[in-house]
């Protein structure tokens, strides 16, 4: 394997392994690690024996382009975003596409499954109870149920690991 290709992956694996013990323990992922794993991503792109400097780019134009549209519309959090963006720029062009498909699998059977098992339930109930209807129904409608939100970098790091798996399509 080559000595370029190695530590991209080295790189790729830390940042995945990072952000998902960040997000799952403090519902977040810092700034500095995308952007260590986007500048490490361009910088092997850079660098001949790897990614061509234009895979690197694409990908991470892409990873970001792609996910930047759900967190415009409020389906996803900054950190996310970046993160693909940062995956887009070590495993480059095309094979970005493929680990967005499959995250975007793991991340929507992680939703249904979360709101299979909480959600379900109190927003049930809040719609029985009139859900935000005005007048008197207000003053005894319980407030709706809190946000669900899914740690979409466990989805982007299982996502990225299966296009390794399976390969690029």
């Amino acid at each position: 394997m080559d000595t370029m290709l190695t530590a991209s992956l080295v790189v790729l694996a830390l940042l995945l392994s990072v952000a998902v013990y960040t997000e799952l323990t403090a519902a977040r992922i810092p700034n500095w690690l995308t952007l260590v794993g986007l500048t490490f991503g361009l910088l092997f792109g850079a660098l001949p024996g790897g990614l061509t400097l234009e895979s690197s780019f694409m990908g991470l134009l892409t990873g970001f382009g792609v996910l930047f549209i759900f967190y415009v519309f409020g389906g996803m959090g900054g950190g996310d975003v970046k993160l693909m963006g940062a995956v887009g720029s070590l495993i480059g062009y095309p094979m970005i596409i493929s680990a967005l498909v499959y995250t975007a699998i793991i991340g929507g059977v992680m939703a249904l499954s979360l709101v299979a098992s909480r959600g379900v339930t109190g927003l049930c109930r809040w719609a029985r109870a009139g859900g935000g209807a005005g007048g008197a129904a207000a003053a005894q409608t319980p407030a709706p149920p809190a946000r669900l939100t899914v740690p979409y970098a466990l989805a982007i790091a299982s996502g990225t690991l299966l296009v390794f798996y399976f390969g690029s399509r």
